[in-house]
């Protein structure tokens, strides 16, 4: 079942067996147990990293008027010295430390923290305090910290961070928008993730 899910979710993968046997390892100690949470949770997955299950980062490559609709503390002036123009490149790591200081456990934008803590494994968890619950969690059901920036790391920091937030809870209730909206209530990809998830519903034993 997990593979045919991979699979059909994420047709780019080029590690399938790789991925699966982590998924596999992992998935009992990190409430996936089920066929219906595996399938709530790859759907989510899915809409956040794209169709290839591969480590990525939160991409912070936005043009001067894209950062400015997506983060509202992002002022024009700042927007035109760090985010992509004509001119020159986005300067990414000062978009996050702008847009993310003083957030979710994060310092203020000379800390640096915006970046360190930018979205990061397969639910882009992102902000120091999410970072630390998660791996909290990471440490009590896989023992031992992980690396987000690992193919393991990756799947695993996404695990630990369902258990953070009970999200096998609205899981259970087979209703795709309560999972979506502790995952990124702000999110316009409600309807996607739905379809992601029907995509896989008939996989489920």
């Amino acid at each position: 079942m997990v593979k045919e899910m991979v699979k059909k979710l994420f047709p780019a993968t080029k590690n399938v067996d790789e991925v699966v046997g982590i998924v596999e390892k992992y998935r009992g100690k990190f409430g996936l147990g089920t066929g219906l949470r595996l399938a709530m949770f790859l759907a989510q997955v899915r809409e956040e990293v794209g169709p290839e299950l591969k480590m990525v980062r939160e991409s912070l490559n936005y043009s001067e008027q894209s950062v400015q609709k997506v983060f509202k503390s992002m002022t024009p002036e700042l927007a035109k010295k760090y985010a992509r123009t004509e001119e020159h490149a986005a300067n990414q790591e000062m978009i996050a430390n702008v847009v993310y200081a003083g957030k979710l456990g994060n310092g203020g934008v000379e800390s640096g923290d915006g970046w360190k803590y930018r979205g990061a494994g397969c639910l882009q968890v992102t902000g120091k305090s999410n970072f630390e619950e998660v791996q909290k969690r990471c440490v009590k059901y896989a023992g031992k910290e992980m690396d987000p920036d690992t193919i393991e790391g990756f799947l695993v920091f996404g695990m630990a961070y369902w258990m953070y937030r009970d999200l096998y809870r609205e899981a259970d209730t087979g209703d795709v928008d309560k999972v979506t909206e502790k995952v990124n209530k702000y999110t316009d990809s409600y309807e996607s993730r739905k379809k992601h998830f029907e995509m896989v519903k008939g996989l489920i034993s």
